[in-house]
Parts: structure tokens; sequence; C-alpha cells
């Protein structure tokens, strides 16, 4: 985000918390496509991400009143959206957490960018047992990771969202990579 469009995006907060509503959709504008992008990663599903992404900024538009200003507003989305997405997932137990990764994931395994289908195979299957690994995480690990490492937030945006001390995603973090490198170690590294 420029450095003008953040002034803005500071101005359309202000308007949209006194009632604006031409302010909140400049703002939804803004941020739709982290937030998508940060459901999809939960939920798997274009229409179920989509859907939750509407509710994200609803629900956002019903308590602008509660945002604190101390916090980013992009991360008290992303801590609505997050709760909205476990909301999903819980309403039917059929559902499993899935996380969606790619080749831009800020984990450990070497993205190498090569035209050996070889090399190319390997990397699926690396991001493939990542993936499948961190959906037998618990979801306290999963979730600091997920915002960590995918979404590349800090530790204090993380504890922000998840409501626990910045100490406490420390350690789910660290928890979270030693199981994952005990469980995955060839296809890790620091």
């Amino acid at each position: 985000m420029s450095k003008v469009v953040t002034l803005e995006a500071v101005r359309w907060l202000e308007d949209a918390r006194n009632g604006d509503a031409e302010a909140f959709s400049r703002l939804v504008q803004v941020h739709y496509a982290r937030v998508w992008r940060f459901l999809i990663k939960w939920v798997k599903n274009r229409d179920d991400a989509e859907e939750l992404a509407q509710e994200t900024f609803l629900a956002a538009w019903r308590n602008l009143a509660g945002f604190r200003a101390d916090a980013q507003f992009s991360t008290w989305l992303l801590g609505i959206a997050l709760n909205l997405a476990r909301n999903h997932h819980n309403r039917s137990p059929a559902r499993r957490w899935e996380v969606e990764l790619d080749e831009s994931a800020h984990l450990e395994i070497p993205a190498t960018r090569s035209s050996d289908p070889l090399v190319q195979w390997e990397q699926k299957s690396s991001l493939q047992a990542l993936q499948a690994a961190i959906e037998r995480l618990p979801a306290d690990m999963r979730e600091a990771i997920v915002l960590i490492r995918l979404e590349g937030l800090s530790l204090e945006q993380a504890a922000g969202i998840l409501g626990v001390p910045v100490g406490t995603v420390k350690s789910r973090l660290s928890r979270a990579k030693d199981k994952l490198r005990s469980e995955l170690g060839d296809y890790l590294h620091e």
C-alpha cells in the first residue's frame, strides 16, 4: 500500500467510524483481496471464502466503534476473518481445517525455480507434505504458523488477532516448527 493510499485510508477509517458508508466501501476495496486470500488459506473453497470475506466486512462495519486505533485496521480485519473461519469449521464437524500453500509460502522449504520436471515434482511434493503436516497440527500451533509464516504478520499482530500474549505466540510457533521439523525432516532446512 502506498503512502498516499495509507494516508487516505486513515481518513477513510475515521470517516467510516463517523458513519460514512462510502468511506468504509473504499476501505473494503483496499483490504478485500488480502482478507479473501487469508480466508482461502483456511477454507480452501472459493465460495466459502467469498461469503466469509463479505461477513468479515459486514461484522467490521457493525463493530467499527469497537476498533481500537492502537491496532492496525488490517490486523483487526484478519482477526474477524479468523474467528469467522473458526465458526465456519465448527458448524460442521465434517469440515476439516485445511491450509492452502503455494511456492510463496514463507516456510523453510528451499524455493527453486527450475524447468527440470524432477525438481518441480520434488518441490510440489514438499509443499503437499508440508500442507498435510500443518493440517495435522493442533489448532493453536496451526494458527500461529499460518499467521506468521504464511500471512507474514509480526508476533505482535498475531498475538492481537489470537488474543494471547506475544510469548504465547512465540511458544506456539516454536512448538509448531519443532513438530513440523520432526515430522518432515529432510524437507525443511534452516
